[in-house]
């Protein structure tokens, strides 16, 4: 599976897990460290907090509109 594919399968679990519905990107690294994810810890970060999210700056910013970030390192499943 790819990286992306990944973060939203753990994604959709840790948002119905919580009261909020939002997760901390350690959250992930962990989920997906739980499951024997060959990623790495980087690869994951950077997805969820650039590649997939809608309000992120960057040259590769918001190049899918998966998560979006709600505080510093906190984000919500779109």
């Amino acid at each position: 599976m790819t990286c992306r594919k990944d973060i939203l399968a753990v994604a959709r679990i840790l948002s119905q897990q919580s009261a909020d519905g939002t997760f901390a990107t350690q959250d992930v690294v962990a989920a997906l460290r739980a499951r024997g994810t060959t990623h790495l810890d980087t690869t994951i970060r950077r997805h969820v907090s650039s590649e997939m999210c809608r309000n992120a700056t960057g040259s590769t910013a918001a190049r899918y509109h998966d998560l979006e970030r709600v505080e510093r390192g906190r984000f919500r499943l779109l």
